[in-house]
């Protein structure tokens, strides 16, 4: 008889490195607490970050502007092509922002974007909300 642990083991050992391979071929994209460090997916002071997140295509960033509107940060991977335009909660947890015919969705679960001729949604591999910082009440 045959013993098939030696196949078995192979088998999960290809799939380890190829698990490495697909994670080690990624761009890191470091985070803090103002969104993707060292892009323009960042919410730099004064401006505070909502919630950002990543999919395989794209980097978003929702920041809170001190007048109180909110702002939309994406950039395309493929070209690092940015967009920053204002954007408005729609139901709590989602974002909605529109440019040029486009839209943008963003929600913990995936960023869609839509135009008269095609629907793309892509799922967030990272999705992050920073505690918001405290505020002072006003001194009476």
């Amino acid at each position: 008889m045959v013993s098939r642990a030696p196949l078995i083991l192979a088998g999960v050992a290809g799939m380890s490195l190829a698990f490495c391979a697909t994670a080690a071929a990624q761009p890191s994209y470091p985070t803090d607490d103002r969104g993707f460090v060292g892009t323009k997916v960042r919410c730099d002071a004064p401006n505070s970050a909502v919630s950002f997140g990543r999919t395989a295509q794209s980097l978003v960033a929702i920041c809170l502007v001190p007048d109180g509107h909110y702002e939309y940060r994406g950039a395309r991977l493929n070209d690092d092509a940015v967009l920053v335009v204002v954007a408005e909660p729609t139901v709590p947890g989602e974002f909605f922002a529109q440019k040029d015919g486009a839209t943008y969705t963003v929600t913990a679960e995936q960023l869609v974007i839509r135009t008269d001729e095609w629907v793309r949604a892509e799922p967030m591999l990272h999705f992050q909300t920073p505690p918001m910082p405290a505020v002072q009440p006003p001194e009476a």
